[in-house]
């Protein structure tokens, strides 16, 4: 007999279950009971509530419909395989084997340009997995068009991809014959087994007594038409939860609708029967021409698709036992008068008609202000969605002691975006509010970073090796600890590696297998040679080979180069070994041996890792199962085996105990007190799948269909159904950066609006419907603030106060406000001060204030590794190169020997194009090196020690030659190279000198100051000294680019006079702004890291102090210049 029990709740469903197994037990007591349910979720909480029930769950077997159904085919009919040979891998591999062949013929002209450039057969193998979709989606929704097709029919109505899928269908079954397997599919297995069903007299044997069916909210027809078939020998108990008592099925035709007013429901524990419509002579006018049921709900009818086709389907079975156990719902709060709505199939929304009905509220019924039954939180990021959800539940459990973690269910879309957030507030909450938690669902590709570090393995032929890919690899702790590198070799490491000059490419041969040309520097090979080269000799011994030595990389460090060398030249066999075409054989025990040399796991690792070889043998058995034996690229099954691990969900801490966290996913409509569902967003669900290509099923589509969208509707209705204490929905109601507004899901948006036209709060009678509609929407709508140490979180008047202690503090005010980061400290004491000091400070005056008075430096260290050659250098490396350039040309020393060296360390572009960029360098410091040379003489050096008013100045200056002072810079010169000439300057005229100081640069730029009489070089000494002095209590805003730009713009030459006129001002602020924040092409000085502490936008104060700065400190440099223009 086939029963089909009724009920809004799944707990009933389950306790008539347990009351058939209690009452009418199994003759066998070694046979199992037979549960079909949908997911392993179900089937654990089934498990556990039998248990509950009976002290003992065992013998009890869940399996999914599809593989019961085969099940019973091989019990029923002979000479059936244990699996079939159509299965979705299966086909995949046959038609990868076929595809070339067919698309030879005619009707396959619309495919071949799929496969244009396919030399690694990846497009054929996705063409073919694609197709495979297809083929089995037919054989569970389209059998008979599949029959016709192997018939030689075609289906009427379908588009011209018709003809190629028909071919191709009779092709894979003649080929599947051809090669021995049985010919059994499910299509034309279906019909066989109803039939042979119908015709037995007696009940077939090895069949189970009999069968239930829980949770499951919809089956394809034909599953449905076996199970009736198999009800004629033994019991089936299809459990239906179904959120209505009312038919609200459609129907087929009026015919279809007499046998309905005439069919009842008998009403499980009483002696009496229902009818399936409320009123039977109404019925005819609840249905459309179409057939299709005018529901007055209208959450069931917009959600409620997936059941409605499923009852229409069940609906059309005679031969059912239908029970009525559907319990009724007190509607003693909102959540409950949602459910009673929907149980009696009403609609209590108040539209208005006319003016008198819209002008006031009191015909809805009334919401008490204390209901929270329904509960909307509008948050602005996802890690905020889970904050508040954490301080609700904590309030909840305050409020109730007896709620459980067990008791609470989280789901949200897609679980993998959630879970960062989720372990970093659940995970991190201290002892006192800590919350038991269990993530379910993630995809295992994403469950254990030694899984993503396997399918980059996979990759290695066809990886650039980028040097942060392959320290990326050392990140998973399983591979470091095979290699013994450990956390801090791992930092040393990545500093070894961009100073040696590693980039990308394992060697010359990987450079070159990229069709790319091989330039000897810049790989792994190159730096790693390095390395070992610096354990064995220094740099400064010239380089062995071509290849300078790395002098960090000496004496005990060098182990881990060692241990780097080894990683290394694994990587390179592996990588030899995987770029190798082969058959399926061969590469069946290729996982085993990769996961051996690179891995050492854990016991949590091993566990990862061995579901990835699980995962390789199946998808290489499924291949060689279709005898497909051409050899193929790891790319092939790199992608396959992603595919698998991205549809293979993590499932067993399901119901462990813990809050659930889990996606929303079919048959979760187990009961919970509290059901909370996150990133209810627009766009975001319901999910959209876009449907296969040539997907022949969107051009007739049938009842029964599954469709993405329509499944997450009706889980919607199924979590609201399921709730029974709250349910409560959250979503980004407000975009984190600007606070602008985003849309609930239209789940949320129709939920609210058929609320909002249900009730009317407790005072609000009075007022239009609109009006009192939008009152209740902004009642159960909270919007929280945008994060947890906001004041409103704290506030004992605050709808959810928050349980975060930590940020109380904060929310109190009760720190001190950041006072201005500026603050004058004590004037330094001293009597004495070097001249190397002096010009130090004068240098960068922000950057000595730093130094000097904090104690601190800012060390920017780049995040990412570079992963490109050095085709052009940067400012300061050619600056440091020229520096060492000029200076060789100076002293008249070979600069062979420097291009040499440089070229060795791999600081030049490579080829012709290093050796255009030193000749260039070379040009242009020659002009420099040829000035100073021709003013060059014999220098000394003269001990500095000045007396001056505040303390006294002592050193040495350096290279005094007869005629003066001679400096010279790789660079153009600013306003700072000629204030620290000026400062030398006037040393040396305080010592007596009467010659000039000339300094020399790039682009023909260059400084040059008489001599001053001594008493007045004495006097501004000492109002430089003052300044230093002045900078070392608060910092000097003494900006080189910025300043000098405004001064430059400012002076006028020939009358030596700081322009101050409105038009000259106006050039000058633009100058100094421009040069503060720079261009696409030049950074900008504000983009100094000591610049930055102290202001990160320029304001009125700080420009005039930069102004007066610059006019004060530079203006004297610039008049003592003698300029030959």
């Amino acid at each position: 007999m086939f029963h089909v029990y009724h009920s809004n709740q799944l707990d009933v469903l389950k306790i008539l279950a347990a009351a058939v197994i209690k009452h009418d037990p199994l003759d066998d007591p070694f046979a199992s009971e037979m549960v079909l349910v949908q997911s392993p979720g179900m089937a654990q909480w089934l498990q556990m509530e039998l248990a509950q029930t009976f002290g003992i769950a065992a013998n009890i077997e869940f399996p999914l419909p599809a593989s019961f159904i085969w099940e019973m085919f091989v019990r029923v009919l002979p000479d059936i395989p244990v699996e079939s040979a159509f299965s979705k891998a299966s086909m995949g591999w046959k038609l990868m084997h076929r595809l070339p062949v067919m698309l030879e013929q005619e009707e396959f002209t619309s495919l071949r340009h799929y496969l244009h450039d396919d030399g690694d057969k990846r497009k054929l193998f996705q063409l073919s997995a694609r197709v495979a979709d297809l083929f089995d989606q037919y054989l569970v929704y389209r059998a008979d068009w599949l029959n016709s097709w192997e018939r030689g029919e075609t289906i009427e109505g379908l588009g011209e991809a018709q003809r190629w899928q028909a071919a191709l269908w009779r092709d894979l079954v003649s080929y599947t014959q051809a090669l021995g397997q049985p010919e059994w599919h499910r299509a034309n297995l279906y019909s066989r087994f109803i039939q042979t069903l119908g015709q037995a007299k007696s009940t077939p044997e090895n069949l189970p007594k009999r069968v239930f069916i829980c949770g499951i909210s919809a089956l394809p027809p034909v599953y449905l038409q076996a199970l009736q078939a198999l009800g004629r020998h033994i019991d089936i108990h299809l459990l239906f939860t179904n959120p209505c008592r009312d038919y609200w099925g459609d129907i087929q035709d009026y015919a279809f609708l007499a046998k309905l007013q005439s069919r009842q429901r008998r009403r499980h524990g009483a002696d009496e029967s229902r009818g399936l419509f409320r009123d039977a002579e109404q019925a005819p006018a609840l249905f459309n021409d179409a057939g299709e049921q005018q529901l007055t709900n209208p959450l069931l009818a917009s959600w409620g698709k997936l059941g409605r086709d499923n009852l229409f389907l069940l609906s059309q079975m005679d031969s059912n036992d239908d029970i009525d156990a559907f319990v009724d719902v007190e509607p003693d709060n909102l959540l409950h008068c949602m459910q009673h709505d929907l149980l009696n199939l009403q609609d209590n929304a108040v539209i208005g008609l006319n003016a008198a009905e819209l002008a006031h509220s009191d015909q809805k019924r009334c919401l008490d202000p204390a209901d929270r039954s329904i509960a909307v939180q509008v948050c602005h990021s996802a890690q905020r969605e889970v904050e508040v959800l954490q301080d609700h539940l904590l309030a909840m459990m305050e409020a109730d002691p007896t709620l459980k973690a067990r008791d609470i269910i989280v789901m949200v879309a897609d679980i993998d975006a959630y879970a960062p957030f989720i372990q970093a507030v659940f995970a991190n909450a201290p002892a006192d509010r800590y919350l038991p938690f269990a993530i379910s669902d993630r995809r295992a590709s994403q469950a254990h970073p030694a899984i993503v570090a396997f399918l980059h393995l996979l990759a290695l032929p066809d990886s650039r090796f980028v040097s942060e890919d392959v320290l990326a690899l050392l990140d998973v702790p399983a591979l470091a600890s095979h290699f013994a590198i450990d956390e801090s070799g791992l930092r040393l490491l990545r500093r070894w590696v961009s100073e040696s000059g590693v980039r990308w490419g394992l060697d010359d041969a990987s450079v070159e297998a990229l069709s790319l040309p091989v330039t000897g520097q810049h790989t792994w090979r190159f730096g790693l040679q390095r390395m070992l080269l610096g354990y064995a000799m220094e740099s400064h011994n010239g380089d062995w080979e071509g290849i300078l030595p790395y002098d960090e990389s000496g004496g005990l460090a060098g182990e881990l180069a060692g241990h780097l060398a080894e990683l290394l030249s694994r990587l390179n066999h592996w990588r030899q070994r995987l770029a190798e075409p082969r058959p399926l054989a061969a590469w069946l025990p290729l996982c085993r041996e990769l996961l051996n040399a690179f891995f050492s796991p854990d016991a949590e690792t091993e566990a990862a890792l061995l579901l990835v070889e699980e995962q390789w043998q199946q998808l290489i058995e499924y291949g060689m199962d279709a005898r497909f034996e051409e050899a193929i690229p790891v790319a092939l099954l790199r992608d396959d085996l992603r595919s698998r691990l991205d549809q293979q969900r993590i499932s067993q801490r399901f119901l462990a105990g813990q809050i659930n966290f889990c996606t929303l996913m079919p048959m979760r409509s187990i009961p919970f007190q509290l059901v909370c569902l996150l990133g209810m967003n627009d766009g975001v669900y319901p999910r959209t799948l876009a449907p296969l290509g040539f997907d022949l099923m969107q051009q007739q589509s049938r009842k029964g269909d599954r469709s993405r969208r329509d499944d997450d509707r009706y889980l919607f209705l199924e979590a609201m159904i399921s709730a029974q204490r709250q349910l409560y929905i959250s979503y980004i109601g407000r975009a984190i950066q600007d606070n602008t507004e985003r849309y609930p899901s239209v789940l949320v948006t129709e939920l609210l609006e058929y609320i909002g036209q249900s009730f009317y709060l407790d005072g609000d009678g009075h007022l239009e419907l609109d009006e009192s509609a939008e009152r209740v929407r902004m009642h159960l709508q909270h919007l929280h603030s945008r994060m947890p140490f906001a004041a409103e979180n704290f506030k004992p008047a605050a709808r959810l106060q928050s349980f975060a202690r930590e940020w109380l503090p904060a929310a109190q005010g009760m720190g001190q406000p950041q006072p201005d980061f500026v603050q004058p400290l004590e004037a330094p004491v001293t009597d004495a001060l070097t001249l190397e000091a002096l010009l130090r400070f004068w240098r960068h005056p922000v950057r000595a204030w730093f130094h000097q008075r904090l104690g601190v430096s800012f060390w920017l260290e780049e995040d990412e590794l570079p992963d490109s050659e050095p085709f052009a250098l940067d400012n300061l490396e050619r600056y440091q190169i020229n520096a060492q350039l000029l200076n060789a040309l100076v002293e008249g020393e070979d600069t062979q020997r420097l291009y040499t060296y440089h070229r060795a360390a791999g600081n030049l572009p490579y080829g012709a194009f290093g050796e255009l960029f030193w000749q260039a360098q070379r040009d242009e410091m020659q002009e420099v090196a040829a000035e100073v040379v021709t003013q060059r003489s014999d220098g000394e050096s003269w001990e500095v020690n000045l007396q001056l008013e505040q303390v006294s100045l002592t050193g040495w200056l350096t290279q005094v030659q007869g005629d003066g002072l001679l400096r010279w810079r790789p660079g153009v010169l600013n306003m700072n190279d000629g204030l620290l000439l000026w400062l030398e300057h006037l040393v040396y005229c305080a010592l007596g000198g009467t010659g000039s100081s000339r300094m020399f640069g790039r682009q023909q730029s260059r400084w040059c100051f008489l001599a001053v009489p001594q008493q007045e070089a004495i006097a501004a000494l000492n109002e430089y000294v003052a300044g230093y002095l002045a900078g070392m209590r608060q910092p000097l805003m003494l900006l080189n680019r910025s300043g000098g730009a405004w001064l430059t713009a400012s002076y006028d030459k020939k009358s030596q006079q700081l322009l101050t006129d409105e038009a000259t001002q106006l050039k000058a602020r633009n100058r100094l702004l421009t040069a503060w924040s720079g261009n696409y092409q030049v950074e900008g000085e504000g983009s100094d890291p000591y610049l930055q502490r102290l202001c990160r936008v320029l304001d009125v104060p700080q420009l005039q102090q930069i102004t007066e700065a610059a006019q004060r400190w530079y203006l004297p440099v610039l008049a003592a210049h003698q300029d030959d223009e």
